[in-house]
């Protein structure tokens, strides 16, 4: 079945990315939070908890263990007193900084047996699977 097959993969992904970082002191989901939290200025938690695809409830837990790390502060949304804005510090700016290199090796050894027509290919296809079941 390929959603078997599409979730082993993802689980070795996930696996090999928890080795690679597993000394930054982030997880992959502080990770991946920290990295569009710096992306995007002003972001909210909600917004955050979008973008990563989890619950409101889960982004704020997140972003509670972040705040204790030292990797993100939470401030009071200027237009919404119900909002809080994440923003990174430096401590988490500097790991991204570091992790960025690790990043771009790792990807291509993950995909380094595919043609770059055929990385196109199946991220284009993955895009759209994910689209369809996110309706």
């Amino acid at each position: 079945m390929i959603g078997t097959t599409i979730h082993r993969v993802a689980q070795l992904i996930q696996q090999r990315i928890d080795s690679e970082i597993g000394d930054s002191g982030l997880t992959r989901l502080s990770w991946m939070a920290a990295a569009h939290v710096a992306e995007a200025a002003g972001l909210t938690i909600g917004e955050l908890a979008a973008r990563l695809e989890v619950g409101s409830a889960t982004a704020s837990q997140l972003v509670d263990r972040m705040v204790r790390g030292g990797w993100v502060e939470r401030s009071p949304s200027p237009g919404d007193r119900r909002s809080q804005i994440v923003t990174t510090t430096e401590k988490a700016n500097s790991v991204l900084r570091d992790l960025e290199p690790r990043q771009s090796l790792l990807e291509e050894e993950i995909l380094q047996d595919l043609s770059l027509e055929e990385r196109q290919i199946l991220l284009a296809l993955l895009e759209r699977i994910r689209a369809r079941l996110s309706r």
